[in-house]
């Protein structure tokens, strides 16, 4: 077994310590995880990391440990601090989440948006909080209907989008089965795209959303957001 050497944190928040690291003799990341009830574990991530690294949408899994929560995967060289969110980036972007959406989840074990819905829902049973009630009542108004679900990120924002040759995705905690137009609202509110810069990342995707519907759903992201937050304070206090 290659030993794994830390070079320096990352990050650490309460969901996970994040670690640039050597992975023998070569340069990784390594993530140990905190397992939440609407978080994918260590088996799921590994699972989603391989079929998508495949098709260059995600980072190699090195090396992970399932009893101890630790992910190791492959240092990604290139920046997900894209300042300027210009045509060529907007196009690659468009593509990648096109790619991501078309790819087949019906032999991964990925859970559903709903469930992670529902396992929030679970933990504010007895807590009363108007804006928590508001995001379960828009969710219940926008997901009437479970068809044309596809593989979802479900957390894309600025942070989790990698940009060198391909468009890769990393922090796959919260993937499951979503309808697509959650991860394009996600990614038109976090990089704030103006009409034009919407545009050109839709045409890239090859299909027609409606303006409206990708507001709703940007409002929905804010209040899952809220939710999130809630819900990990109220589980780690």
């Amino acid at each position: 077994m290659k030993k794994i050497n830390v070079l320096k944190n990352i990050k650490t928040s309460k969901t996970a310590s994040i670690n640039l690291c050597k992975f023998g003799d070569v340069k990784a990341v390594s993530k140990a995880k905190t397992i939440f009830p609407f978080t994918n574990d260590v088996a799921s991530e590994v699972e989603i990391h391989t079929k998508l690294a495949k098709i260059n949408l995600s980072p190699e899994i090195l090396d992970f440990d399932t009893a101890l929560h630790s992910i190791t995967f492959e240092y990604l060289e290139g920046s997900n601090d894209v300042a300027n969110y210009d045509e060529q980036f907007l196009i690659k972007l468009g593509k990648a989440i096109k790619k991501l959406h078309l790819v087949d989840f019906q032999d991964t074990a990925i859970g559903s948006f709903q469930q992670k819905i529902d396992a929030y829902r679970q933990i504010f049973l007895d807590v009363d909080d108007s804006s928590v009630l508001a995001g379960f009542k828009l969710f219940d108004s926008l997901y009437d209907s479970s068809n044309n679900l596809v593989f979802s990120h479900n957390d894309i924002n600025v942070s989790n989008i990698f940009y060198g040759d391909d468009i890769r995705l990393i922090d796959w905690e919260y993937a499951g089965a979503n309808l697509p137009i959650y991860d394009i609202a996600s990614i038109t509110k976090s990089l704030k795209l103006d009409e034009h810069q919407t545009e050109i990342f839709l045409d890239s995707y090859d299909k027609k959303f409606d303006t409206s519907k990708i507001k709703s759903f940007e409002l929905l992201i804010s209040q899952v957001e809220y939710i999130w937050q809630k819900a990990l304070n109220l589980t780690t206090n």
